[in-house]
């Protein structure tokens, strides 16, 4: 599908299953493989609901998807050997791209000022969104409408 200009998604969160690949391992496979590096995104699932049920599918506990397990995921191939100029696209420009967003997805003049600096350990250090910053030395400046 991908040759054919279809785009994957991935959904970077850890395989819970024997019989699941992870996000990191999807990834490898896509580009051992030679396929369009274009045509990959990945996905956080953030601010989903995450149900867990017991054995009779009767809800037990509701958790919300984390934005953060996409730096996880970078951080992961990137401590494979992976360069952090092959991995970002599936979650900057790529997925820009796909959504149709032309003001996102890559630094140029006349962009949008939506930045993320990542420390030394690939954490993020600061966030600009809008010209505006939003994260500055890891600590959040500018909370969202759901956010405690």
């Amino acid at each position: 599908l991908s040759e054919q200009g279809v785009t994957i998604d991935l959904t970077a969160i850890a395989a819970e299953h024997d019989d699941e690949w992870s996000a990191e391992d999807a990834w490898a496979l896509y580009q051992q493989r030679g396929l369009p590096p274009e045509n990959i995104t990945v996905s956080s699932d953030s601010g989903g609901c995450l149900p867990t049920f017991d054995r009779n599918g009767r809800l037990i506990h509701m958790d919300v998807g984390s934005s953060g397990t996409l730096m996880q995921w970078v951080r992961q191939l990137c401590e494979r050997g992976n360069l952090l100029e092959q991995v970002l696209p599936a979650v900057t420009s790529n997925v820009s791209g796909l959504l149709k967003l032309p003001g996102k997805g890559r630094i140029e003049v006349g962009m949008d000022a939506d930045l993320v600096c990542l420390d030394q350990n690939l954490n993020v250090r600061h966030v600009m969104a809008n010209s505006n910053w939003m994260v500055r030395d890891h600590k959040v400046l500018i909370k969202g409408k759901f956010e405690a």
